[in-house]
């Protein structure tokens, strides 16, 4: 896959991140959508969201002329495309958590059908709208919790594969040890992160990557193996062979994976450490 095929699902994502900081949670829970035009720009950072409940949505908000909105009293709607309101008010949190200069709203949603809708931001008398494609599991373009992980072989610090560089991050993460197909084979579950620092197209990738590192070195996890993967083998034109077979449409991707070899979950786009943690604290104790 060329470089501008992967980048066409990829730019459409956008997200704030980092590392570090708190949770704050939002109280508004009554009224409606404003009237008028809108003068909010909601940032969804997700390829897709699943259907189910509780449905962790993050989101950045900024005003028309691209000034945040921090730490502000936000609710969530959701519309069909015709302009029908068919869910919400859900309160919000506001996170640091990734990066005390950019915070995120986080939305638990309650997702019944699967579709493509608007998801509506509300703050006071503003707000702003923000296309959602909402899928069943079963049609999701990238792998969910109970498919069987992909068996490929990553690039290591012993055989680089051909990439023209094993980690774009500078320093390098320590996430290159042992190869993906090697780590399935021992039995061994994994946190798996494709991600991209020096090539990204959008705010993620770099911090991504940084995260989870921080994450692997600073915690317990066992017999986790955690692997990163470029997103591509060369100077950023031509998709690598395990984002292939993984067939990811964007990036960044976390997936953790059992000692089974079967997807426990997955986390794309902003990768807060809460998250993160909670991931590989399940496939560690399992």
């Amino acid at each position: 896959m060329h470089r501008r095929d992967f980048l066409r699902s990829s730019v459409l994502l956008a997200g704030t991140l980092g590392t570090a900081g708190t949770l704050v949670a939002c109280s508004r829970s009554s009224g409606g959508i404003p009237s008028g035009e809108a003068t909010l720009v909601p940032q969804v950072a997700s390829f897709e969201v699943l259907t189910g409940s509780n449905q962790i949505v993050p989101f950045g908000l900024r005003t028309l002329q691209n000034t945040e909105v921090p730490d502000a009293d936000v609710s969530v709607f959701l519309r069909d495309l015709n302009g029908e309101q068919i869910g919400g008010p859900f309160p919000t949190e506001y996170t640091e958590e990734i990066d005390r200069a950019l915070g995120l709203y986080i939305a638990r949603l309650d997702l019944t059908e699967a579709g493509r809708l608007e998801l509506v931001a509300v703050e006071g008398d503003r707000y702003g709208t923000q296309a959602i494609n909402v899928v069943a599991p079963q049609d999701s373009q990238v792998q969910v919790a109970g498919d069987e992980a992909v068996s490929v072989q990553t690039p290591t610090s012993d055989d680089k594969l051909g990439f023209a560089k094993l980690c774009t991050q500078e320093p390098p993460c320590g996430m290159h040890e042992v190869s993906l197909d090697a780590a399935l084979k021992a039995g061994r579950p994994v946190m798996l992160l494709f991600a991209t620092p020096a090539y990204c197209q959008t705010a993620v990738c770099g911090p991504a990557t940084g995260t989870v590192d921080e994450i692997r070195a600073s915690g317990d996890w066992g017999e986790t193996a955690f692997i990163h993967c470029e997103i591509y083998s060369d100077q950023g034109q031509t998709v690598s062979r395990p984002v292939s077979r993984w067939k990811l449409p964007t990036e960044p991707w976390l997936f953790s994976v059992g000692a089974d070899g079967m997807i426990a979950g997955r986390l794309d786009g902003p990768m807060l450490p809460s998250r993160v943690e909670a991931m590989a604290g399940e496939i560690a104790a399992a």
